[in-house]
């Protein structure tokens, strides 16, 4: 009867042990049975915070350390669904992806990249933001705007919103976004070091990055019905901000209107509607 209560002592320390010392797992991430290199494969928190981060190699292997526990695997890789497993003792992974399903009236007809829609404030100065606008259908589109995250701990799942807001802070217009956007390591395409994406914390106009930091990017995509985007356009000398919530919905990001948003954004649909 000792004998059994040490040797399960034994077992309980051990398991605690190894859940403090981590462990390390194994796998491969394939499609249809091929392989997908470059899958990003994450361990991520209760709260979607990125704690190990590694992508798989040219034949989809992938090694990495995590903490274990009540973590979980994240592996994505473009255009494949999100896969997310809770992380426990287990340290072998096959890992088969399957491919995204595209949304109803999700297919993109057309896209216009611009930097004269959103200006963001950094240490007092306006810097143009890049912005897509896309054509859904003749009464849908979604705006893009690249949202900057610290050490890649954010995610935009579907329905976080995009609110455009007037000087008395009245809701003009609201966008949702319409899938998950993952954090991305790396620059934005078209990425121009002169017009930085680098929009701030409303509550701070002092940038939190520094030159040190690794950029990551989400690239959040929010629908706006055509009779909403008229309407921005309508009241374009009225409107103050472009809003992002993020996290829990407890703070924002603030994009402001650039100069002549009005015309510019009346510009983009007269020629996507063409």
């Amino acid at each position: 009867m000792i004998a059994r209560f040490i040797l399960s002592a034994i077992l309980v320390l051990s398991s605690i042990m190894t859940y403090a010392q981590g462990l390390k797992i194994h796998g491969r991430v394939t499609h249809e049975g091929n392989p997908l290199p470059n899958a990003n494969v994450v361990e991520i928190d209760a709260n979607h915070r990125i704690i190990n981060q590694t992508l798989a190699d040219a034949s989809g292997y992938f090694t990495l350390n995590v903490t274990g526990g009540k973590t979980s695997i994240r592996v994505t890789h473009h255009g494949m669904r999100k896969y997310t497993r809770k992380i426990g003792t287990r340290t072998t992974w096959e890992i088969s992806l399957e491919k995204e399903k595209e949304m109803d009236g999700n297919k993109v007809r057309s896209r216009h990249e611009t930097t004269k829609l959103l200006v963001g404030h950094l240490q007092g100065r306006a810097i143009p933001q890049l912005t897509w606008v896309e054509h859904l259908t003749d009464s849908t589109f979604c705006i893009i705007v690249p949202v900057r995250t610290v050490n890649g701990v954010e995610e935009y799942p579907q329905g976080r919103k995009m609110v455009v807001q007037d000087y008395n802070g009245h809701i003009i217009a609201t966008g949702l976004c319409i899938e998950p956007a993952m954090p991305e390591e790396g620059l934005p395409q078209s990425y121009d070091p002169y017009v930085r994406t680098s929009s701030n914390n409303s509550a701070n106009n002092n940038s939190q990055f520094t030159t040190d930091d690794r950029d990551y990017f989400c690239y959040p995509r929010f629908l706006f019905k055509r009779t909403d985007l008229e309407n921005v356009i309508d009241h374009s000398t009225e409107v103050a901000c472009f809003a992002v919530d993020t996290t829990r919905g407890d703070n924002y990001w603030i994009y402001y209107k650039a100069k002549n948003m009005g015309k510019e954004l009346q510009k983009i649909l007269n020629k996507m509607l063409k």
